[in-house]
């Protein structure tokens, strides 16, 4: 098996990663509330991982550049898996939000790690694009299988019984990334990497990277907060919230069929991907408190098409020198959407949807990053690469 491509087991890992995180989704605030935590606190809970997963970020981008990435992809894959089986010992609400905290923590490693190394099997930019899309396919197939596989398993062997999957299964990721990804060379010697990870502040035509990066998982967050308090509110079982959960991926999976998408430009894709997520978070704000499986079938297509193009667009704007801060910056935003999303929907779901706050947010988005788009496409207005 020693001549499997690097680049073929490095999806399989993000399958596997993406798999043990999800898993947790129909699994996670059912536990939480049964251990005597409210709306507030899961929020909290929620939150502090990717509280912790900014701060780590902000570490990690300069150490992957200057140490390689092997490293921060075997190591945090390791503790991670003796972090998720640590989960089957936990008595109390403070042992899970500890928990939560040690996650965030190697998270903010592992995964700036993983979408570096992907980076660098890319030679050109239309390559880079279907390296990227083709992770978000794994992304969506862990996705849309996890949220089904863990409901499943916690409705039939309760929270212990899921999270022994959960560890195995990122264990498993672990041995994967030990034995077949390589070494890679220090981005040190292959050019200079200047600065810390706020350098990045000073490329400015990564903004709209960002405010796309931090829109969509605000969208994303509030919508992960939501889907398992139906479990909680409204007496539907686990795994039938972990199928709906799964039907975003069934969307993201349809769209990422289109094999033409790749030949529009990631400006546009972005854009369009943003409008799409925008409707959908609109039609579940007006729906009833179960949102259809329409609605989140779109969401699912906006992921898909936003998610590639965001990437691609991130590495056509970086030297490879970068490449590790750029991940770990963009990874940092993903997290401060992530921590924003649930905690103002705790704060204000008993007053008003947090549907409507997420809607604001993407259509902020559209409008910025739209005006700064047209200005510039006005002088180029061909969408075709």
């Amino acid at each position: 098996m020693r001549h499997l491509q690097p680049k073929v087991v490095l999806y399989f890992i993000l399958f596997l990663i993406f798999i043990s995180i999800h898993m947790q989704f129909p699994v996670f605030t059912p536990l939480a509330v049964s251990l005597g935590a409210g709306s507030m606190l899961v929020a909290i809970m929620l939150s502090v991982t990717s509280f912790v997963n900014l701060g780590g970020n902000l570490l990690a981008g300069s150490a992957i550049d200057r140490l390689g990435v092997r490293g921060f992809i075997v190591f945090p894959l390791f503790f991670l898996s003796i972090s998720l089986f640590a989960h089957t010992f936990i008595m109390e609400t403070t042992h899970l939000f500890t928990l939560r905290v040690i996650n965030g923590l190697i998270l903010a490693f592992l995964t700036p790690a993983c979408m570096t190394m992907l980076a660098t099997f890319a030679k050109n930019s239309k390559e880079q694009s279907k390296n990227m899309a083709m992770n978000t396919l794994m992304v969506t197939a862990a996705m849309t299988i996890a949220p089904v596989l863990g409901g499943w398993l916690g409705e039939r062997y309760g929270a212990d019984g899921a999270y022994y999957a959960i560890s195995f299964t990122t264990f498993l990721a672990f041995l994967l990334a030990v034995r077949f990804l390589p070494q890679t060379k220090t981005v040190r010697s292959q050019g200079q990497s200047n600065g810390g990870v706020f350098s990045l502040l000073s490329y400015k035509r990564l903004y709209p990277v960002f405010l796309t990066a931090f829109a969509i998982m605000f969208a994303q967050g509030t919508l992960m907060y939501e889907l398992p308090f139906l479990t909680v509110e409204n007496g539907i079982p686990k795994d039938n919230v972990g199928k709906m959960a799964g039907m975003i991926g069934v969307g993201t999976f349809f769209i990422l069929g289109i094999v033409l998408l790749h030949r529009i430009s990631a400006k546009f894709r972005t854009v369009l991907g943003l409008l799409i997520m925008a409707t959908s978070t609109a039609m579940m704000m007006f729906s009833t408190t179960i949102p259809s499986l329409w609605t989140l079938f779109l969401f699912g297509i906006a992921s898909g098409i936003i998610f590639p193009a965001m990437m691609t667009l991130l590495t056509e704007n970086i030297e490879e020198a970068n490449r590790g801060k750029a991940f770990a910056f963009l990874s940092a935003v993903f997290s401060v959407g992530t921590i924003t999303a649930p905690f103002v929907s705790g704060l204000i779901r008993d007053n008003l949807s947090p549907y409507f706050i997420a809607w604001i947010v993407l259509m902020l988005a559209v409008t910025f990053i739209g005006i700064k788009y047209l200005s510039i496409e006005k002088k180029s207005p061909v969408v075709l690469e």
